[in-house]
């Protein structure tokens, strides 16, 4: 693969493997047909937030990491014994658990860095 710049947002990046990177183009079918092409790894998208999620997700092939890079988020992470609450602001990070659902609030426009196990990502409505 050539070496040159892509802008996260229009490009997400595959980690395939031990040594494997990947460019995909996201576009308005990558959600539908493109992130079931991609090969077992993790996905490294950004995506802004502006308003409260409107579901619920469960990534059940291992942990995410988010980090806030602008703005504010609240992780809402569903335990056996309730809603756990996670804030994040501008330069921090947090994991969530393999096989918890989790969702989030927007108390300040921002965005975030996702690196997911997205194989088999659940969603549910909020």
């Amino acid at each position: 693969m050539t070496a040159r710049a892509y802008r996260l947002g229009e490009y997400f990046a595959q980690l395939a493997g031990a040594d494997g990177c990947l460019p995909v183009a996201v576009d308005a079918a990558f959600w539908e047909t493109g992130v079931h092409a991609l090969p077992p790894g993790r996905l490294v998208s950004m995506f802004e937030s502006a308003s409260d999620w409107q579901v619920w997700e469960m990534h059940p092939q291992g942990e995410e990491m988010i980090i806030q890079i602008e703005g504010e988020l609240v992780l809402i992470l569903e335990q056996d014994d309730g809603e756990v609450r996670v804030p994040l602001r501008a330069g921090e990070f947090a994991f969530v658990p393999k096989g918890v659902w989790h969702t989030a609030d927007a108390p300040s426009a921002g965005r975030a860095i996702y690196i997911t196990p997205g194989e088999g990502t659940q969603n549910r409505e909020r």
